[in-house]
């Protein structure tokens, strides 16, 4: 039985009381040093957590710096792509340019072709306009002789126009002839009203203090109707004669003649016309 067991602490007493509570003293002595261990190894517990929850905070703080590296790399990367797309478009922009290039050098190649070509039928051209001179050279005599000719056919077509210049005249003298008799029938016209205004009023007032005035009326109108018939009996017979002489000039055959006159008057040996007039 151990002496600290409370059932036997009554039980001592002298020396063994004394012993017990040495071997008691010695046993707290121990006691109390292992509770200082244990301080001690819970100090050491509690740095160790410390360091630990210090090495946990730094291990985070790496994970954080290290998550961060991860975000900036994510955009490096992110960033990388971008500049790969805006390359790839360039290139595909780049790619166009050279398409459209090659295009407009196809279309220059063509163009060229074109003016080659142009060249070539310039050339032609120009062999055939050298042509064409020399058949102009060798035409120059027979456009010469042509031209003389047509001075000659000038010639006699001024005379022809001096005939119709007269004809003309004629018909001048003519028309105003007719404008003369038109006004001399005018007179007429007007006698022959004032004789029946005359004539009207005297019968149909009788004689009176008016009928002066209707016998001045009446003798005016026949005044006037002898006055018309005086120089219409005049032109009739100058119109007389220059109708006759105009029918004589604008008769179909005389004018006929006038134009085989004037057409056949001249040969045009190069066009193979007809001389009837040697």
């Amino acid at each position: 039985m151990s002496p600290f067991d409370k059932k036997t602490w009554s039980l001592l007493s002298g020396e063994e009381l004394l012993k017990a509570m040495e071997e008691w003293a010695e046993r707290r002595e121990a006691l109390a040093e292992d509770r200082t261990k244990l301080a001690q190894f819970r100090t050491a517990l509690a740095e160790k957590r410390t360091s630990l929850a210090e090495k946990r905070t730094e291990l985070s703080q790496r994970r954080t710096d290290l998550a961060a590296d991860r975000t900036e790399l994510a955009r490096g990367r992110t960033d990388l792509a971008n500049k790969r797309t805006a390359l790839a478009e360039n290139r595909t922009d780049l790619a166009r340019n050279r398409t459209d290039l090659a295009q407009s050098r196809t279309g220059l190649a063509e163009k060229r072709t074109s003016l080659a070509e142009n060249r070539t039928e310039l050339s032609q051209r120009r062999t055939d306009l050298a042509a064409g001179r020399n058949q102009l050279a060798e035409s120059r005599n027979e456009l010469a002789d042509m031209r003389t000719k047509l001075a000659e056919m000038r010639t006699r077509m001024s005379g022809s126009r001096s005939q119709l210049a007269q004809s003309r005249t004629n018909l001048s003298q003519y028309r105003t002839i007719l404008a003369k008799q038109r006004t001399e029938l005018s007179y007429l016209r007007t006698g022959l009203g004032l004789v029946a205004l005359g004539t009207f009023f005297t019968r149909y007032f009788g004689v009176g203090v008016w009928s002066v005035l209707d016998a001045i009326i009446f003798m005016t109108g026949v005044g006037v109707i002898v006055i018309a018939v005086h120089l219409f009996a005049r032109t009739f017979f100058v119109e007389r004669r220059i109708s006759k002489k105009l029918e004589a000039e604008m008769v179909y055959e005389a004018i006929e003649k006038r134009l085989d006159d004037l057409l056949h008057s001249h040969k045009f040996g190069s066009y193979g016309g007809t001389d009837k007039n040697p």
